[in-house]
């Protein structure tokens, strides 16, 4: 949307992401544009500029967590007692308890803002550590994006914004859901805050919160290749960590767990199918077995039939 109109900027940026008292610091008028995507209630994410010098004041922002990265201009903001010069080189992060204010946003400032609501983003925080995370999470207010690995994940935040706005709204917090859980781990590995050496560390402690969250992970996507990268960086993790604990817990590794419960699925399938109008080859590809000698093996040494059998059994 644009809008000239100061008090509809006020009220569709509220809307957007939080309430705040925006005024003008110069007699200029203001062009406020703004492109945003929700993915559920837990997370926006927009971009967002003014046309004209303007002030925010934010207060409290109490039910969550905001990121603004400068794509041009300048900012000058503050969070509590810290304060920061933001640009293109260096975003901006508000936590929920104290006071929030962005003093100046240049006119040629445009931002990309990123909205995690404050349940969120420490439930999954918990989820990491494998204990409760009892108060609001104490980030730096400077995000260095000098930094590779901030600077990959601001991308990403722009990234999520283009795929967002090309998806229906109804069903784009599930079609997203994958790529919002990376960006939420990925953020807290990220930024720096008061639990990042804890969770660098990934201490023997993580194994069984993280071992759920890898194997739900598998299970909700099983129609699906599974990427050992991805599927890391979502449980907030190393490769080398997540193998790990599979090998030590399961005996297995997470692509061998994968084609254990795949196989699963397709003898389920083989039992329920109506031979007259279903194949070996179309089960087997559903659940990603495209050699089908292999499978046939794989199937025979776990339920001690063949594929065919069991289907002609139905």
């Amino acid at each position: 949307m644009s809008t000239s109109d100061l008090d509809h900027a006020r009220s569709v940026g509220a809307q957007a992401f939080f309430r705040h008292r925006l005024s003008m610091t110069e007699t200029r008028a203001i062009r406020m544009r703004l492109r945003a995507c929700a993915f559920g209630s837990d997370i926006t994410v927009g971009r967002i500029g003014y046309g004209a010098p303007v002030r925010l004041d934010c207060g409290r922002l109490e039910t969550g967590y905001q990121i603004n990265i400068p794509l041009s201009g300048r900012i000058r903001s503050r969070c509590g007692d810290q304060r920061l010069a933001a640009s293109p080189k260096v975003a901006a992060v508000y936590t929920p308890d104290p006071p929030s204010a962005i003093e100046l946003w240049s006119a040629d400032c445009v931002q990309i803002g990123v909205r995690f609501s404050r349940a969120m983003l420490e439930r999954t925080l918990a989820e990491l550590l494998n204990h409760p995370v009892r108060r609001a999470i104490a980030f730096d207010h400077a995000f260095d994006l000098a930094d590779g690995c901030r600077r990959s994940w601001a991308a990403l935040a722009r990234s999520v914004l283009d795929l967002g706005a090309a998806l229906p709204a109804p069903g784009r917090a599930r079609l997203m859901e994958p790529v919002i859980r990376t960006i939420v781990t990925s953020f807290l590995h990220a930024a720096r805050h008061e639990y990042r050496e804890e969770l660098d560390a990934e201490r023997p402690v993580l194994a069984s919160g993280l071992l759920r969250r890898a194997t739900r992970e598998i299970e909700e996507h099983l129609d699906e290749p599974l990427d050992l990268a991805a599927l890391a960086v979502s449980c907030g993790v190393s490769v080398r960590t997540l193998q790990d604990q599979f090998a030590r817990q399961l005996g297995v590794t997470p692509t061998a767990y994968r084609r254990q419960l795949a196989l699963q699925h397709a003898h389920r399938d083989l039992v329920r199918a109506d031979p007259a109008h279903t194949t070996v080859a179309e089960i087997a590809c559903r659940w990603g077995f495209y050699h089908l000698g292999r499978f046939a093996r794989e199937y025979r040494d776990r339920f001690g039939v063949t594929p065919v059998d069991t289907l002609r059994a139905s």
